[in-house]
């Protein structure tokens, strides 16, 4: 394990279980942490009173490793108050292509120098902590892939169904609710499903993931509308990702095999019609 702790200070959303699970390990480690409060889509840049937060966090600190949280400004800022910075991330950007083929977890254990023994000691098992990482990038189909059993992947997914309902079980119930509801609803149009929704300020994509998972058994293309705010298309393939990040813009996750995009209330997002038109004669899962 890294021995200069001590130097460094940790910023990191707390939005989805891999998030979780690295403050997880830094607590243990006793890494001074700066906890971002944003959902997903967070951002840098919109991160409030960060230097004050950085220099309370851990006063003698000379780097600073940011974990999925783009913002090309306030890192050239950081960097001019003399911080070194770690860039931990694996998504493609509007503004920055921060794509890497390890997932952020993986990426901090190597940089933390933190071995399985580690984890162990720490407290942790290393397995689930690997699952964990492999999810995050990948869903049940990365530890299919893998060659994990039945019985392993459903200790993994009860292991990550504890760190959602830590992330916040009352928003989590509405967030499946609403997914249970609009998956009730779903269209098909050739291999693509569809699934909209009205609301607009929970994240209903991970809770359709496994709807989709249960029903399917096999990865699909999935289109997701929020109301006015998100589009996700999953497991749709690199070409097709990269064609609608280079239409659109938004970002890229899931190994870059699936695009989504955030917008603002004066922003509006691609219809359908549009995303369809745009990777018109691109084969899925390709």
């Amino acid at each position: 394990m890294r021995q200069n702790i001590n130097e460094f200070v940790l910023i990191c959303p707390r939005n989805d279980e891999e998030a979780l699970q690295i403050l997880k390990i830094a607590k243990k480690i006793c890494l001074p942490v700066v906890i971002s409060q944003q959902p997903h889509g967070a951002k840098l840049d919109k991160e409030p009173n960060l230097l004050s937060r950085i220099q309370e966090a851990n006063p003698e600190a000379c780097n600073v490793v940011i974990v999925e949280l783009p913002g090309l400004k306030t890192e050239d800022e950081l960097r001019k108050q003399g911080y070194e910075l770690v860039i931990i991330d694996h998504h493609r950007y509007e503004e920055t292509d921060r794509s890497n083929d390890k997932s952020s977890l993986h990426q901090f254990l190597k940089f933390m120098q933190i071995s399985d023994s580690d984890l162990r000691d720490l407290g942790f098992d290393p397995e689930m902590v690997h699952a964990v990482a492999i999810m995050d990038a990948e869903f049940i189909w990365g530890l299919q892939k893998r060659g994990f059993s039945n019985d392993a992947i459903v200790k993994i997914l009860n292991y990550w169904r504890k760190l959602t309902l830590e992330l916040g079980d009352k928003r989590r119930q509405k967030e499946e609710n609403e997914a249970k509801k609009v998956w009730q609803n779903r269209q098909e149009k050739g291999d693509l499903i569809i699934v909209k929704s009205n609301e607009d300020n929970i994240s209903i994509r991970d809770a359709l993931s496994f709807l989709l998972a249960q029903t399917y058994g096999k990865p699909k293309p999935l289109y997701i509308r929020q109301g006015n705010r998100r589009v996700y298309m999953q497991d749709v393939g690199r070409r097709v990702a990269e064609k609608l990040h280079e239409q659109f813009g938004g970002f890229l996750f899931g190994q870059n095999k699936c695009w989504g995009i955030l917008v603002d209330d004066s922003e509006s997002l691609p219809t359908l019609e549009e995303i369809l038109e745009a990777i018109q004669g691109i084969p899925w899962q390709t």
